[in-house]
């Protein structure tokens, strides 16, 4: 995980690069600027090193006050859309596809293409019964030992609170954001039944666990493309992959498994464990832009 950190942070900075160089507009007058150095020029016979040096200077310094092509805006946006999720969330838990809720800022202009973003997300996922079934039977570790779940499941469900860069690239009519936050992840794993079934004896007995949460660090890896329907109201679509370990405290009672595979039961126990929640996001919203601060308009002859 360590290193898709580290190459999606390389990426990202070098595509700001890349955007900085291309969005950049000169200004029409060092054109004509040039033509008057050379009409001057041409008046004198023999031109000083130092007059020379100050057009040659001057000149410079009109090109450093470079203007941005399009304006580089920020926004606040409501978004809604869904959660797949994706890694051990999806085969070991056996959640499913969910819903999505989403609140988003994008504060522009802090150094050149570049902002902060915040975001939070809070997302529902149901659990495919006979997956978990499936994971349970093979977490038990006994031939003869299958589990089933008799009872209504509830969902799992995530909130996560992010902060971190976001890098605008605006053309003329749509603009692509990219984002790499950090933040925390809540996320809560509902309660159970789980029914053991000795294949042996034809005995079964269910145990319960109850609902657990847990939190933990979160990273998120983002893109969208925004389009101005006004001249502050835009619509967008966004397209995320979010990551964290939470572990849970798991509180269990009923039936239990011996050491050789025979059903008994238990007076409760506790143990923690964390599950991965990976998932990918896509949503889309509408806004509120941001103009970022006014650039400074370079001096004409």
């Amino acid at each position: 995980m360590k290193s898709k950190i580290i190459l999606a942070t390389f990426v990202l900075f070098f595509w700001g690069l890349v955007v900085h160089a291309q969005d950049t507009l000169k200004p029409i007058h060092t054109h004509l600027h040039k033509a008057q150095i050379h009409a001057d020029s041409a008046n004198v016979s023999h031109p000083s090193h130092e007059t020379l040096a100050k057009d040659t200077a001057k000149l410079h310094k009109q090109h450093a006050n470079a203007m941005p092509k399009y304006p580089r805006n920020g926004y606040v946006a409501l978004a809604y859309g869904l959660g797949s999720p994706a890694g051990a969330y999806a085969q070991n838990e056996g959640a499913l596809t969910g819903s999505l809720f989403s609140l988003s800022a994008a504060l522009p202009g802090i150094i050149s293409h570049w902002g902060v973003a915040l975001k939070f997300d809070h997302g529902t996922n149901n659990i495919n019964a006979g997956r978990l079934s499936s994971t349970l039977t093979n977490n038990a570790g006994f031939p003869n030992i299958s589990c089933s779940l008799p009872f209504t499941l509830g969902h799992c469900s995530y909130s996560s609170f992010l902060g971190g860069l976001y890098l605008t690239c605006p053309s003329r009519h749509i603009t692509i954001d990219f984002r790499l936050l950090a933040g925390t992840m809540i996320s809560t794993i509902p309660s159970l039944a789980i029914e053991y079934f000795d294949q042996t004896t034809g005995t079964s007995s269910l145990q319960y666990q109850g609902e657990a949460s847990g939190s933990a660090f979160a990273i998120d890896f983002g893109v969208e493309a925004r389009y101005p329907i006004m001249q502050r109201l835009l619509i967008f679509m966004s397209m995320d992959y979010i990551h964290a370990d939470p572990s849970f405290p798991f509180v269990t009672t009923g039936a239990e498994l011996t050491s050789n595979g025979g059903i008994f039961q238990g007076s409760g126990q506790e143990e923690t464990a964390s599950q991965a929640f990976s998932l990918f996001n896509f949503s889309v919203g509408a806004g509120y832009s941001i103009s970022a601060k006014k650039q400074a308009v370079p001096k004409t002859n």
